[in-house]
């Protein structure tokens, strides 16, 4: 009270110290920074209103932190003794103490954990399992059946947004998910998969070696989309203004190879189609680049990637006179499996090795289709289909200028 004498104390050398860091510190609370204030310049035995004025708060906040301060001066002598390691550290964190605020209990919690808990475990499951004709939950209806089900008398639709999102329930939102009918604890599948993943990792040696790794697939109907109206460009505080309208101007279909030494993208075949010729003629083109180079080629079982003119094509770079009979009938070309264990032997020059079935994600070209889907198709706007080839070869080029292997560390 101002009718009274205000505490009066004086501070050691090594506590004036410590005031004087936490008072300039840019790192302390400003809590803290203000309170450290205030007790210098009671040393200096000011009144209390003249510390009020100089520090810019009221009469009652200068008089609370000196008293507390004058009220623990004991308990900083006594630390100001410790002579042990880090004397310097303990006697700054008590200070530090002395100035904070004290704990307060708060309020008492309106939910039980118990009860949130079986919020959360409800927003889990389905809301038909309950009776409710829902395709998923939202905050209404989930803190309608909470309350039928007896779990609170009554919840807000507030209180149920906050638990779900502490906990990072979401069950308004989804993603595609494929599941595949193949077992999960299938041994061929992980051995393919072990098998690819350890070529992957032999990559370099085996380019030194003049055996190229490449993986491949076909990135099929791209269109050609032509906005309506230009672009408005991004401004501070405002995103680009992309148009929603668009014109079609046909699709093509591109088929690539990923040199997985480096990462480089090599020969893209671009093409309206997408059939057994078309891949063929895209490993020729391949292929033509170095007669004397062994191939392993990584691709999905699709049965492009196991056609007859694919057989064809092996036998005849690798020059094999083996009769591969009629398809369909008999012989290496009788059925996919048999053309498939044609083009995975190992003693051809040209060799394939599939990936197993829903596993494209083992398929390193599969991370490339995504850079240049985000970085250029997603967003383009071409007048011709020609226009969007020559922007997509030109993608790959300057894609090349800087291109790496991918750092593959997955081994199945």
């Amino acid at each position: 009270m101002r009718g009274f004498q205000a505490a009066s104390f004086t501070l050691s050398d090594k506590t004036e110290t410590i005031l004087k860091n936490f008072s300039a510190s840019y790192s302390q609370p400003s809590c803290i920074v203000l309170r450290s204030k205030i007790i210098l310049m009671a040393a200096e035995e000011k009144n209390n209103t003249q510390i009020a004025k100089a520090v810019g708060t009221t009469y009652s906040t200068v008089s609370i932190w000196r008293n507390r301060f004058y009220n623990n001066i004991d308990l900083i002598a006594q630390t100001e003794e410790y002579d042990g390691p880090d004397s310097e550290k303990k006697l700054s964190d008590v200070i530090k103490s002395v100035l904070s605020d004290k704990q307060r209990p708060g309020k008492e919690p309106v939910f039980t954990p118990e009860q949130i808990m079986l919020i959360n475990e409800l927003a889990c499951k389905n809301p038909k399992d309950f009776g409710c004709e829902l395709s998923c939950w939202n905050l209404a209806s989930l803190a309608q059946e909470a309350v039928r089900q007896g779990i609170v008398e009554s919840i807000s639709i507030a209180s149920v947004q906050r638990f779900l999102k502490f906990a990072g329930i979401e069950p308004w939102k989804n993603r595609y998910w494929l599941n595949s009918p193949e077992k999960h604890d299938d041994p061929e599948t992980f051995k393919k998969i072990e098998m690819i993943c350890s070529i992957y990792l032999q990559a370099s040696e085996l380019a030194e070696c003049s055996t190229e790794v490449y993986s491949t697939d076909e990135m099929t109907g791209i269109q050609a989309l032509e906005r309506k109206y230009p672009d408005k460009p991004v401004r501070p505080g405002s995103p680009a203004l992309h148009e929603f309208e668009y014109i079609r101007h046909g699709t093509i279909s591109l088929i690539a190879f990923l040199r997985v030494a480096d990462g480089r993208i090599q020969t893209p075949y671009l093409n309206s189609t997408r059939n057994e010729g078309d891949f063929c003629n895209a490993v020729r083109q391949l292929i033509s680049e170095d007669a004397d180079k062994n191939y392993i080629i990584i691709c999905d079982g699709l049965n492009t990637h196991k056609s007859e003119g694919l057989v064809k094509l092996v036998a005849q770079e690798c020059s094999l006179t083996a009769d591969l009979d009629i398809k369909g009938k008999e012989g290496i070309l009788k059925s996919m499996k048999s053309r498939e264990s044609f083009l995975m032997d190992e003693n051809h020059r040209i060799r394939f090795v599939y990936t197993p079935k829903h596993s494209s994600w083992v398929n390193q070209i599969e991370i490339w289709f995504g850079i240049i889907n985000r970085k250029l198709l997603k967003k383009g706007s071409y007048t011709s289909v020609a226009e969007m080839a020559q922007s997509i070869l030109n993608f790959i080029k300057q894609y090349n200028l800087t291109a790496k292997a991918f750092n593959w560390k997955y081994t199945g």
